[in-house]
């Protein structure tokens, strides 16, 4: 849709006179109506009521479309004016401060190289990257303590905005030479006899996890909990258990401590992560910044 032409349109509307609108807009009458006309042809109805030759001098009325349209036009105004407003702000972007929180996987593996560009690129803001899990972040965000979230487990909460972010695959990760590595097919049994190493309530990888295992019917023999990604790994590599984790989160510890179960498709899986912001707070110019160098990131 062509947004001079809207433009045009929200002024008759507003002043419900073609003489009017072409006086606010500084252009003549018969440019005024061929907008509308133009507009009227591609949308295929009747945004006006036209009442004889003397219409473009006098009141014309809104049809129940042009009514419709006349709203959407307002809301597209306001953007526009806000679009204006936050990229001004973003060429100034020389001092504020920018508060993320985000869930592990996304904290410790995939953001810091994020907040590392950004205070490159705007070294007057002042970031901070808070770290815990998926519930902590997403009760921050709501109650204004981070400005952004970034989360491994969907939320439907009334008052945020999900958007989705990057894709993780979770895999189960065992010490070196454990008889899971060289099992060639999955059984609802796999984990009958072995202690599941799980992360604490409230984290996105264990709710995750716990659904998956439970859609494919397996039941470990016994479960651990313990609090963070990294004592869940370490708790594999002194052979207390098997867990799952982010692949993410085992990229230096594969060559060494740990390895992933390679044959069995159903004991890896993929999941999107996201990024939660409040519905009733419009994002700061840093936050949208933020937000555009995580998007250019190959996560």
């Amino acid at each position: 849709m062509d947004f001079v032409r809207l433009s045009v349109f929200s002024a008759v509307a507003r002043y419900q006179s073609f003489s009017h609108a072409a006086e606010a807009l500084h252009l003549s009458q018969p440019a005024v109506s061929k907008h509308i006309r133009q507009l009227e042809a591609e949308l295929g109805v009747q945004l006006l009521h036209r009442r004889g030759a003397a219409a473009a001098r006098h009141r014309v009325e809104l049809t129940d479309a042009g009514r419709i349209l006349a709203d959407y036009a307002q809301r597209v105004s306001v953007l526009t004016e806000e679009v204006r407003h936050v990229l001004g702000e973003l060429e100034g972007l020389q001092r504020g401060y920018l508060r993320v929180g985000a869930s592990t996987t996304p904290g410790l593996y995939l953001l810091p190289q994020v907040l590392a560009r950004f205070q490159d690129k705007y070294p007057g803001i002042e970031a901070t990257l808070s770290i815990a899990n998926s519930a902590d972040i997403t009760r921050r965000v709501m109650s204004g303590q981070a400005d952004l979230g970034f989360v491994g487990v969907l939320t439907e909460m009334p008052g945020l905005q999900v958007r989705p972010f990057a894709e993780d695959e979770i895999v189960l990760i065992v010490p070196p030479g454990h008889s899971l590595v060289r099992q060639q097919a999955f059984t609802p049994g796999l984990l009958a006899n072995e202690t599941l190493i799980l992360r604490e309530a409230g984290s996105g990888t264990q709710q995750i996890a716990q659904s998956h295992l439970s859609e494919l019917g397996v039941k470990p023999r016994r479960v651990m909990e313990l609090a963070g990604c990294e004592a869940a790994k370490r708790a594999v590599a002194a052979g207390l258990g098997v867990a799952f984790v982010s692949r993410h989160a085992i990229a230096l510890e594969m060559a060494q401590q740990l390895v992933s179960v390679p044959n069995i498709p159903e004991l890896h899986f993929r999941r999107p992560l996201f990024i939660l912001t409040r519905k009733d707070a419009r994002p700061s110019a840093a936050a949208l910044a933020f937000l555009a160098l995580a998007a250019k990131s190959q996560l």
